[in-house]
């Protein structure tokens, strides 16, 4: 708040109160008032009306400058009306109370949706499990009655069996911290278990792995990871191109500062220039997801808010037509001798 922004307020009452100076001063004249008491008595009254207006600007100041810095400061916006303080000036508090009543209106309004979306969560975590029931029965008929058309209904299952994995891991992302164990764990026999669990799906795109320098041991959260890598998996097999022979590495190297640098690398159709800052947002397909028809949007957002709770840096690179190559910044625990 401005001097010169509370004077432009108060316009109406310093014009009227040079008015009032101007009639009182010409009414003392004509009554044949000395004209050094004229001026002094307008001198005064001048005085009197600076210094009451430079007492309520410095006040008023005080107090909005205040507000607006803490405001700023407030990671919270919310937050505001519980720590604002009362003023001692009347549109000061008048303001104050109107903020006290809307933060209570909007603490009622978090309050329900945080309830409704804590019910909506539980009701997707319970049907995301128990879907698992009848899955596992088709899963276990397949094997039962093997042939050409249970294969391909095998296939579509699985497909069934990853989105619910996916849903299930994004209802969860929100409240990661309760379900996750830094642990130590072999860099190799994790990529393994993601190359067991994903087999048939790369086998069907004809996609071979390729592994590099894996015998590393690393601190992180198995379970989250192997998901992780199971959505980058996905993706290379979904954007893989079939004029060439498909590959997926996986390397690993040693950096500074304890860490090791892996990284999944595929030799796909790439990620056009145009999309590559965006691939991380919720639900953005771009263009390969116009054109192909099975793109969410969510795999790589998911992997992203992952690896950010798990504090695990994560970039991409790629370029339209060679791959795409992911990144990870893992924390090491100690080598694997050979």
């Amino acid at each position: 708040m401005k001097f010169s922004e509370y004077v432009r307020d108060k316009w109406f009452a310093i014009s009227t109160g040079f008015l009032t100076c101007f009639l009182a001063a010409q009414f003392l004249w004509i009554m044949g008032t000395d004209k050094l008491v004229i001026a002094v008595v307008a001198v005064l009254y001048f005085l009197g009306l600076f210094c009451t207006a430079c007492y309520d600007c410095f006040r008023k100041k005080q107090y909005y400058d205040h507000l607006e810095s803490t405001w700023q400061e407030l990671e919270e916006k919310s937050y505001l009306s519980e720590i604002i303080e009362e003023p001692d000036f009347y549109d000061g508090r008048l303001l104050y109370r109107i903020i006290k009543r809307n933060g209570k209106y909007l603490n009622d309004v978090i309050a329900d949706q945080q309830l409704e979306m804590m019910e909506y969560k539980n009701y997707v975590q319970t049907w995301a499990h128990e879907i698992k029931t009848p899955i596992a029965v088709e899963h276990l008929i397949i094997d039962n009655h093997r042939g050409p058309l249970t294969s391909s209904l095998e296939e579509e299952v699985e497909k069934i069996e990853s989105y619910v994995e996916q849903m299930l891991y994004y209802t969860k992302s929100g409240s990661l911290e309760s379900d996750y164990i830094i642990q130590p764990v072999s860099l190799k026999h994790m990529v393994m278990e993601v190359i067991r669990k994903n087999t048939k799906m790369m086998v069907a795109a004809g996609i071979l792995p390729r592994l590099e320098n894996l015998d590393h041991e690393i601190l992180t959260d198995t379970k989250w990871m192997v998901f992780i890598l199971g959505q980058i998996v996905t993706n290379a097999v979904k954007y893989s191109d079939s004029s060439k022979k498909s590959c997926i590495f996986f390397r690993a190297e040693e950096t500074a500062g304890d860490m090791v640098e892996f990284t999944v690398e595929d030799n796909g159709i790439g990620i056009p220039a145009c999309d590559l800052s965006r691939v991380f947002q919720k639900g953005f397909t771009g263009e390969n997801g116009r054109v192909v028809q099975k793109s969410t949007g969510m795999g790589l957002y998911l992997c992203k808010k992952l690896c950010d709770k798990m504090d695990i840096p994560l970039a991409i690179r790629s370029k339209q037509g060679e791959g795409t190559k992911l990144i990870f910044q893992l924390k090491k625990s100690f080598s694997i001798p050979e």
